[in-house]
């Protein structure tokens, strides 16, 4: 036996080193495995709706609505945290951008966005025309029943 000061930290058997093939107690398709009845030990069945804590009581369905409203409310504020990170964050590589161009860029920037604004504004125009039309129709037929 060695002194206390000189033990091991661990201690191996020699079954370790055994060279058989160690067999399994149970094993599920052995004909000769002991089959296990439904009242022994470490079999309940467990109802899912009803956990249990560590006290051995079923948890109470209030205590699992907050649990979950609390787990849902987390993810819910860091998916809306995250995705204004993600805006800010393109919001500044957006405007770095535009800083770093030279006066002739941003001048042709500025021209394509003004042709755009002004394809918007003639398609509104005649959107607006065709409802003033359509306006001055209706209010014919009414003076003609009227």
């Amino acid at each position: 036996m060695l002194p206390p000061s000189r033990t091991p930290l661990l201690r191996i058997s020699r079954r370790a080193f055994t060279t058989t093939t160690p067999t399994l107690k149970s094993q599920p398709y052995a004909k000769s495995s002991p089959k296990r009845s439904p009242t022994s030990a470490g079999s309940e069945k467990r109802n899912p709706g009803k956990g249990k804590t560590g006290k051995g009581k079923p948890t109470p369905k209030w205590k699992r609505l907050i649990w979950t409203g609390a787990f849902a409310a987390t993810t819910f504020t860091g998916a809306i945290y995250g995705a204004g990170l993600k805006t800010q964050q393109e919001w500044k590589e957006e405007k770095q951008k535009v800083q770093e161009l030279t006066t002739e860029e941003k001048v042709a920037m500025l021209e394509n966005s003004k042709g755009e604004l002004w394809k918007q504004k003639v398609s509104l125009e005649q959107k607006l025309g065709e409802v003033r039309a359509r306006m001055a129709k209706e209010e014919a037929q009414k003076q003609q029943q009227g």
